[in-house]
């Protein structure tokens, strides 16, 4: 019996752990202390048998190797909450040349048959799976392949779909387009070529967020209230931004053959954006960009894109009178992801954006894509 206790508690223990999950993050390791499991770490001798496990587990874990089971099972939750809707999706909504790439694609495949989905793993792709790691990027079992340089446009990748909205204003996962596509099932998708979609997609049905262009024409909700765009902040004229660069700081669409390492890229509104990620050296390229100093209202809302390194060592500040005083980071992958930033308590101050990349490892890159200052919109619903 000592034997068995011993050789099991600890794995009982986190088994029963619950994980916690926010949306994309599932945090993978459990640390148990006496909070969590006193009655284990109380039997003597398991305090020193559990630390040496918790190393143990947090080389395995790094290398995505010996996950709890607790983490798959809240893993397939989440996707569970997202995805399903879909199934009451009519057939034929989504047109036959859209074709999207994402890892994990076993749940949104499933619901999703009419979707040509590309895996960004490799465990269903071929091409990928055979495309070596690169050589700084940390080892994970079966997450460490990503597609060859020019691969998805040789396939294309032309589509982002998001989880199923719901209600009067579906926009909640920051994409660009919303179609609805049954009862109370909304989908959100976004695609860099706007012709592709209003040729694809019936206007009357079809709901538009956010114009790269024109800053009246994006719409936003920030904690139940509707906000209108009043003037963009970062702009693309003649294949350059109006935001000082150095270093390898540079507008995609100069490179428009740069095709990252991240399979996950979608979310950006328009085929233009700012990057660190050079067409030669890849993420040791280093940089940043500064915007044009502005002002801002109490009421209003700086919202933005972002995208790619998850490190201290790269990401979005911003400045007031000269001071930092707000900084966001990416996530690790190349799906963007829309920041909404209150200025209330910046007002009537000289304000200004860096955007800065010190990062030299794997994911080593920074994106930046529609910065916009949005005041109160009449409403809701907010119009469209």
């Amino acid at each position: 019996c000592p034997v068995l206790f011993y050789a099991s508690a600890l794995q009982a223990a986190l088994l029963f752990e619950g994980t916690e999950v926010d949306l994309n993050i599932l945090r993978l390791e459990v640390k148990l202390d006496a909070e969590r499991a006193g009655w284990v770490l109380a039997a003597p001798g398991m305090r020193t048998l559990n630390l040496v496990a918790e190393r143990l587990r947090s080389r395995l874990i790094a290398q995505d190797v010996g996950s709890r089971l607790a983490e798959h099972r809240e893993f397939a939750a989440v996707r569970l909450r997202w995805w399903p809707r879909y199934e009451q999706m009519e057939r034929g909504l989504i047109p036959p040349d859209a074709v999207a790439t994402m890892a994990a694609t076993g749940v949104a495949a499933f619901y999703l048959p009419d979707l040509t989905i590309i895996d960004a793993c490799g465990l269903t792709d071929a091409t990928v799976a055979r495309h070596g790691a690169p050589p700084n990027a940390r080892r994970s079992m079966a997450h460490d392949r990503s597609p060859p340089l020019g691969y998805l446009e040789e396939r294309g990748v032309n589509f982002t779909i998001y989880p199923a909205g719901r209600g009067e204003w579906p926009g909640d996962h920051g994409a660009r387009y919303a179609i609805e596509a049954g009862p109370h099932v909304w989908m959100q998708f976004d695609a860099p070529d706007h012709e592709w979609v209003a040729k694809r997609f019936d206007p009357a049905r079809l709901r538009t967020y956010a114009d790269p262009g024109v800053a009246n024409r994006n719409w936003l909700m920030y904690e139940d209230r509707c906000y209108g765009g009043d003037r963009l902040l970062l702009r693309f004229k003649d294949g350059a931004a109006n935001w000082h660069t150095e270093g390898g700081m540079f507008n995609h669409r100069r490179h428009a053959h740069v095709q990252l390492l991240a399979a996950y890229r979608g979310g950006n509104v328009g085929p233009d954006f700012l990057t660190s990620f050079h067409p030669t050296t890849g993420d040791e390229s280093l940089g940043r960009a500064l915007s044009p100093e502005f002002t801002a209202a109490a009421d209003a809302l700086l919202s933005f894109r972002i995208a790619g390194s998850s490190s201290p060592r790269a990401g979005l500040r911003l400045l007031a009178d000269g001071e930092q005083v707000a900084v966001w980071h990416g996530r690790g992958f190349d799906l963007f992801a829309r920041i909404d930033q209150p200025l209330a308590d910046f007002a009537g101050k000289r304000l200004q954006l860096e955007l800065f990349d010190r990062d030299t490892g794997a994911w080593g890159h920074i994106m930046l894509d529609q910065v916009l200052i949005a005041r109160p919109a009449s409403g809701p619903p907010c119009p469209y």
